[in-house]
């Protein structure tokens, strides 16, 4: 612990942390300059409370709650879904892709396919580019899935998606097509709110199936306070804030 504790003292933001400390109570006490040892001292508290204690976990926990049971014994359905957001191109990997944050509901989403909880994936996603040609980043699973013989039963992509409002938009055109009834959402649990929201105001009747459970597992684990500021609050609190202000922007334009 000691040693992740030094290490993150001579990180970036650790560096970043101690200096402004140390110009704060320089100012607060010996230059005088009360206005900008508040201004400094009050970043430093910023700092830490946000990297070094378990603030972050707390708001992304908020939204994942309540897809904590999410996973146990989902019914049956006549696709999954997959959103996307789970991997990045690249020209140099035996795979060709590199998997993200997202890679969890890669996995979520096969295992229900293992397990029969549908005869369809449907498959999310943006676009990739290729040549200066953009292409959708779905077909670097496909490849893969049939590669690896994966259990994907029938797959349906969606194309190159703008956003989760447009992968809910394709998707009910699919459903409509296909005449299914029910089907489950597969996306990392913060996101959820905002995924089943979508899904339901164009007309879907979905189960949502999380995964990543950053927050409540970080909460789990403990061990979330620290001397000096992690980088790990910051991308917590930038993914509660991601989806925060997504959330407020889908409702300003009536998608959910």
């Amino acid at each position: 612990m000691l040693a992740g504790e030094l290490e993150a003292l001579i990180s970036p933001l650790g560096l970043v942390w101690i200096f402004l400390l140390g110009v704060g109570i320089r100012d607060l006490l010996f230059k005088r300059a009360q206005g900008m040892a508040v201004l400094e001292l009050g970043l430093a508290a910023i700092l830490w409370a946000v990297g070094a204690t378990p603030l972050s976990y707390w708001l992304l926990a908020s939204l994942e709650q309540p897809y904590a049971m999410s996973t146990q014994s989902p019914p049956t359905a006549d696709a999954v879904v997959m959103l996307g957001g789970t991997h990045d191109f690249t020209k140099r990997g035996l795979l060709r892709f590199n998997m993200g944050d997202g890679a969890n509901r890669v996995l979520t989403a096969i295992e229900l396919m293992r397990t029969g909880k549908a005869p369809a994936l449907v498959l999310g996603g943006a676009f990739y580019r290729l040549d200066g040609v953009k292409r959708p980043d779905a077909e670097l699973l496909e490849a893969w899935f049939r590669a690896w013989r994966l259990p994907t039963g029938r797959l349906h992509p969606l194309g190159m998606c703008a956003d989760t409002r447009d992968e809910a938009k394709r998707t009910a055109a699919l459903v409509m097509d296909r005449k299914w009834k029910r089907i489950l959402v597969v996306s990392t649990a913060s996101h959820l709110r905002r995924a089943e929201a979508v899904f339901r105001q164009v007309g879907l009747d979905v189960v949502p199936v999380g995964c990543n459970f950053v927050g409540m597992d970080g909460l789990e684990a403990g061990g979330q306070w620290h001397w000096v500021p992690q980088l790990r609050g910051f991308s917590n609190l930038q993914r509660w804030s991601h989806e925060e202000i997504g959330w407020w922007w889908y409702r300003l334009r009536g998608w959910i």
